[in-house]
């Protein structure tokens, strides 16, 4: 790890020396800073932080100190915004200013930094921004609903076969709509070698690109030179072999793509719509679909895996869903989109699902381009802005806690009417929210629906008959979601489901 205590000592000694001449030649302001916790020398409030779910401390600090919270580690600038208003005050009001990521060399090393998402705000941004615009418009959506069904309908057989492994099998689901949709490709089995490339760079990234690492190295740029056989360095290694497999998976589905579209035989796909566009150079064009393509993999796979908990915990929850399928649709057949606007409830359920455990409590990390002046307190420029949306959707209720999707129903029932505006929190604030929002949310209901549909999902038993109690465990990193846990999956329409 790159934070051993050998390494972290010696990134001390020169943080000492950078510090001071920090503190001499740093621009003061006649304004204070927002509060925040007491800072120590060098370190700043680096030890106050939980590292494993950082969110929890920044909602603590949210409690005693105000909607923004200013702390700092290793002498870099950071502000926490644990208000909803506040954050859209900031990010959307101010969004000159508050829509650049942080700077961190991180991302060059691991070959990430060509990446929509973490893209300083600048031209090459603007230009990726543009082309995802061309398959990711609300308007332009539903024209890939038939492989958020088709994939729904393989999820069911996958978990039909092999309920065992349905963890897999959501995973699955989302990497092959991502590799279709991106690259117009169908996935070629489990084995893949497209998926296998990229659940490959996923675990790269997953483990090498954490906020402690990029924070780190913003504080301490030069660290990136250390050599790999310097004790704690070994980070160095992993970048090495990220950076590899980021190339050639940039490379590989593209140009088989690209082939397929001067055959004419490539499908509706973003890759298509950039290739027909014609107007971008391939290179952005690459680094792009690699970008939407890794987006993509993960954040609807980590929501199925809450709802299947959600629902094991919440059996009352579980049978008004299929007593709702069953009175719209008819019990054994699979829904449609068609259908998506009669089933408020299934949507409650989703949008609760978000709500009571984010997938990105704290969002993706922006960045000051200028200092300004919030609330008579002074922002300065090159902090790092976190949107601590755990706290924003905790402070709502008073039992954020309790499993409710009645929150976002009115009270015949019905969809209150600001509830998916209210949704869109979870995909970030101002000019960096996701732009895939609206296909991850297709995405989610067509797997919800099929599943829920097919399935009940209930508490596994011992070989005594007795239950087997679930203690939820969540795994918190760039996402978060459920450890693994047993269940039983069973059909509630006997082998096959009837489809319209």
């Amino acid at each position: 790890m790159i934070t051993s205590p050998l390494f972290v000592s010696t990134a001390c000694i020169i943080v000492a020396g950078l510090g001071l001449a920090i503190r001499i030649t740093r621009k003061k302001s006649s304004l204070p800073y927002p509060p925040g916790p007491r800072q120590l020398p060098i370190v700043g409030n680096a030890f106050d932080i939980d590292p494993k779910q950082p969110h929890l401390t920044y909602a603590e600090w949210g409690k005693a100190y105000g909607e923004i919270v200013y702390s700092r580690t290793f002498g870099q600038d950071i502000v926490i915004v644990n208000s909803e208003k506040m954050a859209r005050i900031l990010a959307e009001k101010r969004s000159t200013i508050y829509s650049d990521r942080p700077r961190s060399p991180l991302y060059k090393l691991f070959g990430a930094d060509h990446m929509t998402a973490v893209l300083e705000y600048g031209d090459k941004w603007k230009i990726q921004r543009k082309l995802l615009h061309l398959s990711l418009r609300h308007d332009t959506v539903g024209r890939y609903q038939e492989l958020h069904l088709r994939s729904a309908r393989q999820l069911l057989e996958n978990i039909q076969r092999d309920s065992k492994n349905f963890y897999d099998h959501l995973d699955l689901y989302t990497l092959s709509i991502a590799l279709e949709f991106t690259y117009g490709r169908r996935m070629d089995g489990k084995n893949d070698p497209i998926i296998s490339m990229a659940n490959s760079l996923a675990e790269s990234m997953t483990k090498g690109l954490t906020a402690e690492r990029a924070g780190l190295l913003m504080a301490l740029p030069i660290l990136k030179y250390v050599p790999s056989w310097f004790p704690g360095a070994a980070f160095q290694d992993e970048a090495r072999r990220c950076r590899s497999t980021m190339e050639s998976f940039s490379d590989i589905p593209f140009s088989m793509a690209k082939e397929q579209a001067e055959s004419g035989v490539l499908q509706p796909s973003f890759v298509s719509d950039i290739l027909q566009q014609g107007e971008a150079e391939e290179s952005v064009a690459r680094e792009t679909a690699t970008g939407i393509y890794i987006a993509a993999g993960e954040t609807t796979s980590s929501t199925l895996k809450t709802l299947v908990l959600a629902m094991i915990l919440n059996p009352e929850i579980q049978d008004r869903v299929h007593a709702e399928l069953d009175t719209v649709i008819g019990k054994g057949v699979l829904p449609t989109f068609e259908d998506r606007e009669r089933l408020p409830y299934l949507q409650a359920v989703l949008l609760e699902i978000m709500r009571w455990h984010p997938v990105a409590p704290l969002g993706a990390p922006h960045a000051t381009t200028t200092s300004d002046v919030v609330e008579g307190y002074y922002i300065p420029e090159g902090a790092i802005v976190i949107f601590n949306t755990w706290a924003m959707v905790n402070n709502e209720y008073n039992d954020p806690e309790r499993f409710d999707p009645t929150r976002h129903l009115t009270a015949d029932g019905q969809l209150k009417p600001d509830a998916m505006q209210d949704n869109s929190k979870y995909f970030g604030f101002g000019r960096r929210i996701c732009p895939g929002r609206f296909f991850a949310n297709d995405s989610l209901w067509a797997a919800a629906a099929v599943i829920l549909s097919a399935f009940r999902f209930e508490k596994a038993k011992d070989s005594s008959g007795n239950e087997i109690e679930i203690n939820p465990v969540f795994h918190h990193g760039a996402l978060s979601y459920p450890s693994s846990f047993q269940c039983s999956i069973t059909s509630r329409v006997g082998t096959e489901c009837e489809r319209r």
